[in-house]
């Protein structure tokens, strides 16, 4: 049995979901404008890069193990090698990675930024 089409359904699968959320978010907002009323808030923090970070480096990790041993026990020798294939394992390492260090870097902004707004408050009550 051929399993080619299984990428050709997946990624067409997430193509068809990302169409159809534009289009769902675009109706809404037309719907919200005939009527005359507010439009939906959009959340502006997008959430926590250390949670999308970690996600990618344990993908990255388990795709790396789980490639290694199943390539290890593969009873043909026209197999790639293991080491091969388990090496793209450190793209998704190396993009988590990198949400990581940006998250690291702008959380000093936020934490300052923050401490500046609280300085404000306080001295505006006083």
């Amino acid at each position: 049995m051929d399993a080619s089409w299984v990428p050709i359904v997946m990624f067409g699968g997430l193509f068809l979901f990302l169409i159809l959320r534009s289009y769902f978010r675009f109706k809404l907002q037309r719907t919200a404008v005939e009527r005359g009323q507010a439009l939906p808030e959009t959340p502006k923090n997008r959430g926590d890069a250390r949670k999308s970070a970690l996600l990618l480096v344990a993908l990255g990790v388990g795709f790396s193990i789980a490639m290694q041993v199943t390539l290890s026990y593969a009873p043909d020798h026209d197999t790639p090698a293991p080491i091969a294939v388990s090496i793209w394992g450190i793209v998704p390492i190396l993009i988590g990675g990198g949400q990581w260090l940006y998250w690291r870097m702008t959380e000093k902004e936020r934490l300052e930024k923050e401490a500046q707004e609280e300085r404000r408050a306080t001295s505006a009550l006083t």
